[in-house]
């Protein structure tokens, strides 16, 4: 059967007083009980302070090179996204362009069709009816501007710190 450690039981009929944890010095004298200090203890051994160095350095460095690569993911996220926005963007522009290309030989197609049917009053190119004009006499050149040799180089003057 289990029975706990109890407290020893005072005996309150006796006339003795209760055991004091004060040291009586004298008859009116009472000091307080002498406290040992306990040894320090508060350095741990090199290589356990070696072992916590190198996890506190091993703790920043995986930091470091989580918040890097956090960042290399964002960043290769969102060039993509923006390559996908502008490929689809010249994608639309390549498209306009040649369907624009393609009007454009459809009209030219269609203004040669209407230039030869004879209701067009247009009217076949003829020497005859051609009007020259001629050209200009020939001008002289303008000389270049030279530059000025009777006014000494400002720059051999001054030294070249300044």
């Amino acid at each position: 059967m289990y029975q706990p450690n109890l407290p020893p039981q005072i005996d309150r009929s006796s006339s003795k007083p209760a055991p004091s944890r004060l040291n009586v010095v004298g008859s009116n004298q009472i000091q307080p009980p002498q406290v040992r200090q306990l040894p320090q203890t508060n350095s741990a051994p090199v290589w356990l302070r070696s072992l916590l160095t190198m996890q506190h350095g091993a703790l920043i460095v995986f930091a470091s090179v989580l918040g890097l690569s956090a960042s290399v993911y964002g960043y290769t996220v969102y060039t993509q996204s923006l390559w996908r926005n502008q490929h689809g963007q010249l994608q639309r522009l390549q498209l306009q362009e040649s369907q624009q290309a393609m009007m454009n030989e459809h009209l030219k197609q269609q203004m040669a069709q209407t230039a030869e049917l004879p209701k067009s009053g247009l009217i076949a190119p003829n020497p005859d009816r051609m009007v020259f004009i001629p050209t200009a006499p020939p001008r002289p050149a303008k000389p270049l501007p030279t530059p000025h040799s009777s006014q000494p180089d400002r720059s051999s003057q001054f030294p070249r710190g300044y």
